[in-house]
């Protein structure tokens, strides 16, 4: 096995295991109204398609094209619901309900009439009605953009049904996922005010939104890491020619440095993920103890 499929099953087993608590935790949050968990959940099953379907072509000696596309899409665009979650758990998006979860150590936080809760937020009255919040809120549609610019990227860097390549779409592509990565950096400095924002007062939050919270200071410089590898790779594609001789680059995810793909995509993004799971699962083993 090449170091790219050894990564590969590695991948599967870890997003194997994580799919658990997190699936858990999406049926559990859900109903509290914090979508952030149906991103995670998204992106989970994008990193199991992902290695799968590499692993399902990677010893065939005439692979499908649609395969070998939906594959490298898979692996590049997994990054956007990764943001979004993230986006998800710092932005505000108020219901109709009212909620009196407890703070870690603290006595349970009571919200007067007025102050109905947030649906999927760790920013309850910190950021209303600041510009900030309103910048926030207008980011899902451009980690969005990313996505779909990615998506578009990768079928246009792919070869055609007779296997050759078209110059002008390749270098399409290439433009579109330097554009795609620069929207996902955008979106990261977005989260990271957001966080700063928030930092102070993470301790009046719910329970899972302070464990959150107070997780970011690990979770966002792996994020930098991710968008970091999403940059590099998006810059430093080949030329035309090049591409038809077979490097691809550097910083591709399959066919580049596994080496920079281990310390930079895979490591990142699973402490990431892992995170999250064990925020959520603490946060519910909490509530659990504390109504028995």
């Amino acid at each position: 096995m090449t170091p790219h499929e050894i990564l590969a099953c590695i991948e599967l087993g870890i997003y194997c295991i994580l799919v658990i608590p997190v699936t858990l935790c999406t049926w559990h949050y859900l109903w509290k109204r914090q979508t952030g968990w149906l991103y995670l959940h998204a992106f989970t099953f994008a990193k199991i398609l992902g290695p799968a379907i590499y692993l399902s072509i990677s010893n065939q000696s005439n692979p499908s094209r649609d395969a070998q596309m939906a594959a490298q899409i898979l692996y590049q665009i997994a990054l956007g619901p990764l943001l979004s979650a993230a986006l998800s758990f710092v932005n505000t998006s108020r219901s109709t309900s009212t909620s009196t979860s407890s703070r870690p150590e603290e006595e349970p936080l009571q919200l007067s009439s007025s102050a109905e809760t947030a649906r999927y937020s760790p920013l309850v009255q910190t950021t209303k009605g600041a510009p900030l919040h309103g910048l926030l809120r207008l980011l899902h549609p451009v980690v969005i953009t990313g996505l779909v610019l990615g998506i578009i990227s990768g079928i246009d860097r792919a070869p055609d049904s007779s296997g050759s390549l078209d110059d002008r779409k390749y270098v399409s592509g290439v433009s579109l996922a330097k554009a795609s990565a620069a929207l996902f950096f955008l979106v990261l400095v977005g989260i990271t005010l957001g966080i700063v924002s928030l930092w102070k007062s993470r301790r009046q939050l719910s329970t899972v939104s302070c464990y959150i919270t107070s997780c970011m200071a690990a979770i966002m410089p792996c994020l930098f890491l991710r968008v970091l590898y999403s940059i590099l790779g998006a810059s430093n594609q080949p030329s035309f020619l090049e591409y038809r001789r077979g490097n691809a680059g550097k910083f591709d995810v399959l066919r580049g440095s596994w080496v920079a793909y281990f310390f930079l995509g895979l490591v990142p993004q699973a402490l990431v993920l892992g995170a999250y799971a064990g925020c959520g699962v603490l946060a519910w083993v909490r509530e659990r103890r504390g109504k028995a």
